[in-house]
């Protein structure tokens, strides 16, 4: 069976585009009330074909960007597949896993390495208050 983009390619302009304007022109000549010449009937024709023709392109539009999508797809699977081939399966049948590597002496404890003597946290303490005079300063515009 053709794919659906081959289908409406092809039925698009033999059948949906003229069947469309037949049914406006057949649509535009039976509406109570209208007075439409026959030079005018020709033209809403040609609209109906348009308005049916509109769809297709818009159809046969998404379904190049499907197919380039799929294609980009399949490209970066095999692309995928060179770089790391599947591992053969061992003699006995069945694939050989290596276990993970265990980490050597990592020290996972709470405490911290890093710590601050009662003098270094003093100083600190000083250059922030050092610093919140100099803001109040500021502030105050003395």
């Amino acid at each position: 069976m053709p794919s659906p983009n081959r289908i409406v390619a092809v039925l698009t302009p033999l059948v949906f585009a003229p069947a469309s304007g037949a049914v406006a022109t057949w649509i535009a000549n039976n509406v109570p009330g209208a007075e439409i010449s026959a030079k005018n009937l020709e033209e809403v024709f040609i609209g109906g074909a348009l308005i049916g023709l509109a769809p297709a392109a818009q159809w046969l539009h998404g379904w190049q960007k499907y197919e380039a999508r799929r294609a980009e797809q399949e490209a970066a699977v095999e692309l995928a597949n060179v770089a790391s081939p599947p591992a053969a399966p061992a003699a006995g049948g069945e694939a050989d896993f290596e276990e993970p590597a265990e980490p050597e002496d990592f020290d996972v404890s709470m405490e911290s390495d890093v710590s601050m003597e009662s003098d270094e946290l003093d100083d600190l303490d000083a250059l922030d208050e050092e610093l919140f005079a100099d803001e109040q300063l500021a502030e105050t515009g003395s």
